[in-house]
């Protein structure tokens, strides 16, 4: 008996950093991309009138969304309940704004925090149920592990060193979180494949003993690390690269500038081939027009395209119409002012309000390049930056059908990409226009 089909025609397809006329055939019980129809089998045709359709979006750092914050988390284990309930309400609201899959992100707390929480955040993908919302790819710890004199909106009481090297961050967040010690010393085949509770780990390289803990948890516990909330040098910086450091975190945000002579983080994206040959970092960049400026948006993407992965460092307040005003965050208050999100009181950026795809538009206005190249930085360069390239961020036979269908919009006077539908797992899970 032959799989139904979606069989998606009249549409322009974001692929490889081009726009394709071609169409494009799904499986809902597979939930994959397919290599064609099957004529003996019932094909269901969708009419997308010119629209384009690109993979799922993947956000690498979310702090919250639709109203709710990762980190808030309460006391008791009846109101952790509640907590369950909220996260999963906000990821069906998430995947509404085009993102199928994230790392939803913890921010600096005490060690028991982390621990009540990340069970909470762990990969879902197993589940292959489209309608629990966007898909966690694995949680992504920001702090405590960074330099306070680079904390930003951290709160520097909290702040951790690495007193006894990589043992000390297993600690702190629970072995339970990691991968086990793999292949060679672990016999269970299910304790090394089983996706990490943790995925991604933003440290300071410059913390005493950072370094060869990054050595550690990239190359015997398969986490990403990202170089972020920083005072590292250039040269310490290449270090954490060469131990296995494989992205920077929100680039030029809490970290020392780039000079011309003291390139600092910033200038790893630009290294020349002697001091890391074919081995770049990848680099998170809030292209909202509040963390960056619009000029340094482009030249770091022209300097490494391919590492780009455009990010929103989103709060609760993403996704939703919030006046401005004060809100509770944690132990503290954020207030709002327009688009930007700050410590109440002070002028330090505390996050974002921009959805991810807005991003991706002002990358088109700011660099002039077509959306289906811009659209790598939330698709095919992520996903090549977490190890899942062969199920996500592209459109190949094979990978999963996660979905967007995508048109242009006029907004306040600027040209948009608006989305007009989401499918995950080859359902469709929004329609803007049912």
């Amino acid at each position: 008996m032959h799989e139904p089909l979606i069989h998606f025609t009249r549409c322009v397809l974001a692929k490889n950093g081009q726009e394709v006329e071609e169409d494009l055939y799904i499986s809902q019980s597979t939930g994959k991309i397919v290599e064609g129809a099957s004529r003996d089998g019932p094909v269901f045709v969708e009419d997308l009138g010119g629209r384009i359709v690109a993979p799922g979006l993947i956000e690498v750092q979310l702090n919250g969304a639709m109203g709710f914050n990762f980190s808030e988390v309460p006391e008791s284990d009846i109101e952790m309940e509640e907590y369950a309930k909220s996260y999963t309400k906000t990821c069906q609201g998430l995947i509404k704004t085009g993102v199928t899959s994230f790392l939803p992100t913890v921010t600096t707390a005490p060690s028991d925090i982390f621990k009540r929480v990340l069970p909470y955040l762990a990969p879902n993908g197993h589940l292959r149920d489209p309608y629990v919302g966007s898909e966690s790819l694995g949680a992504h710890c920001e702090g405590p592990f960074i330099s306070a004199s680079r904390k930003g909106a951290h709160v520097e009481k909290h702040l951790q060193s690495v007193e006894n090297g990589w043992e000390s961050i297993l600690h702190f967040y629970g072995p339970e979180n990691f991968l086990p010690m793999p292949y060679a010393s672990v016999k269970d085949e299910l304790a090394t494949t089983r996706a990490a509770t943790i995925k991604k780990l933003t440290v300071a390289p410059e913390l005493e003993g950072m370094v060869d803990a990054i050595r550690h948890l990239t190359q015997e516990r398969q986490i990403c690390c990202s170089i972020g909330h920083t005072a590292a040098t250039y040269e310490v910086g290449l270090e954490a690269v060469r131990a296995g450091a494989t992205m920077i975190t929100h680039l030029f945000n809490a970290m020392e500038p780039l000079l011309h002579r003291s390139p600092g983080i910033p200038g790893l994206i630009g290294a020349p081939e002697t001091d890391l040959e074919n081995n770049r970092p990848s680099f998170g960049l809030i292209a909202d027009d509040v963390h960056v400026s619009p000029s340094c948006v482009r030249t770091a993407w022209a300097v490494h395209e391919k590492g780009c992965i455009l990010t929103t460092d989103g709060t609760a307040a993403t996704g939703i119409e919030l006046p401005d005003g004060v809100y509770p965050w944690k132990a503290r208050r954020l207030e709002k002012r327009g688009r930007r999100m700050f410590l109440e009181g002070t002028d330090t950026i505390a996050g974002g309000t921009t959805t991810l795809l807005q991003c991706v538009s002002n990358l088109i206005r700011w660099t002039g390049i077509g959306a289906a190249r811009a659209l790598e930085t939330v698709t095919t360069n992520p996903a090549h930056f977490l190890g899942c390239s062969e199920s996500k961020g592209n459109l190949r036979p094979g990978a999963d059908a996660d979905l967007v269908v995508l048109s242009w919009g006029d907004v306040d006077g600027a040209r948009e990409l608006q989305v007009d539908q989401v499918w995950k797992f080859g359902w469709k899970v929004y329609d803007r226009n049912p």
